[in-house]
């Protein structure tokens, strides 16, 4: 039987379920915790060290079938030789047992002796507050480690800490020549936007969002040139809000949306959480709709249509809370997700891993691993991560 610095899939998964029964004992504690920690044993496994984080993880539906798992588990103990099974415990967990024993064991085999984890060549940190500001002079601003204020020529105030940079302006007069700032969040990255007029924007990985420093008399515009951001926008039903797309424009007075534009997914997504909104057609047709609160608009430049529909807002709004929800994505679109927010390159070693449909959630603040230990799970696929790139392999 295959080994990993002298131990062996089934003493793991004792020294598991004995942690799970025994969390007064602090001997038995201990020796758990050295062993999870073991350089080259688990990767610092910390997921099965919580007694409620490992009911979760192995009750969860989506991440696998337990009677299943039970099942390849069993037969892989019967072709091996006889194996001890484990004694000495509770009789009335005996229905757990056979959970974590057709779960963590299984598991840990699929994931260990077939080596078909992730190999993390190098650590590959999740999303973080990053960001610059090309100024309207040229100038360029860099955010996410300075803390400071910036006066411009105009009076306004430009006030930046580690997460958000704020405008404020006291200077009512009017002017003949507007200045914009252009906020560029790279992959990986992630920054929020007070505007002068005190509307809030969450910008996401890889966007750019193009304002002015301070808005004009008629009216609130900003420019969304690529990328996704959440706006929730400071009422005024003198001076409409509006958000500037590839393929239309988003007119509001007082609410909260999301708006997602990238290039590559050939779609403009507008999706209302609260208020009220009018997604207007950039072409000729004129077309517009009004949206009502759960619903969005999709403008596909591919096919050349609308699909208004009432939606999950967590699918689309849960990352503003650090949160990627998906129901029914294929690996190719999600995979699309991983490479911005972790600033990673994905190939596809086999082209039948794109179509392959998965649903569930991401934490945003995560480590790629456990996104990929998740899928790895759930689905016929497996990774490998060398030098910032994740090759997809079909299992």
């Amino acid at each position: 039987m295959m080994k990993r610095n002298g131990h062996s899939v089934f003493e793991i998964t004792r020294q598991v379920i004995r942690n799970f029964f025994n969390e007064d004992d602090e001997r038995t504690t201990r020796e758990f915790q050295q062993l999870i920690r073991e350089a080259g044993l688990l990767n610092n496994a910390s997921e099965l060290e919580s007694k409620e984080q490992l009911i979760t993880w192995l009750a969860e539906p989506s991440r696998f079938s337990s009677k299943d798992a039970y099942r390849k588990f069993y037969q892989h103990v019967r072709q091996k030789q006889k194996v001890r099974m484990l004694r000495n415990f509770r009789v009335a967990a005996s229905f757990l047992l056979i959970l974590a024993l057709g779960g963590v064991a299984y598991w840990l085999n699929d994931f260990w002796d077939t080596g078909n984890g992730p190999k993390l060549m190098e650590e590959i940190h999740p999303i973080m507050s990053k960001a610059y500001i090309m100024m309207d002079d040229g100038t360029c601003m860099v955010l996410g480690k300075d803390e400071g204020e910036v006066l411009e020529a105009d009076g306004t105030k430009i006030v930046r800490d580690s997460t958000k940079v704020k405008y404020t302006s006291e200077n009512d007069k009017e002017t003949s020549k507007i200045a914009y700032n252009e906020l560029n969040v790279p992959r990986g990255g992630e920054y929020a936007l007070e505007l002068s007029d005190g509307t809030k924007v969450w910008v996401n990985a890889d966007s750019r969002l193009k304002y002015p420093i301070r808005f004009r008399e008629e009216c609130r515009e900003v420019y969304l040139l690529t990328g996704e951001a959440y706006f929730e926008v400071a009422r005024n039903e003198a001076k409409p809000f509006w958000v500037h797309t590839s393929r239309g424009s988003v007119k509001v007075l007082g609410t909260e949306f999301n708006v997602r534009d990238y290039p590559d997914e050939h779609q403009v997504v507008a999706t209302l959480v609260n208020g009220s909104v009018q997604f207007s057609d950039k072409n000729k047709s004129g077309r517009q709709v009004i949206l009502q609160p759960g619903f969005q608009v999709v403008v596909d430049s591919l096919r050349r249509d609308w699909e208004v529909r009432k939606v999950n807002l967590e699918e689309y709004v849960g990352w503003r809370n650090g949160l990627y929800v998906f129901s029914h994505l294929t690996l190719e679109e999600l995979m699309k997700i991983v490479e911005r927010n972790y600033d990673v390159t994905v190939f596809f070693a086999n082209e039948e891993c794109k179509k392959l449909v998965f649903s569930g959630d991401l934490q945003k603040y995560e480590k790629v691993e456990y996104f990929l230990r998740f899928m790895e799970t759930g689905g016929d696929v497996r990774f490998v991560v060398k030098d910032r790139t994740i090759t997809v392999y079909k299992k």
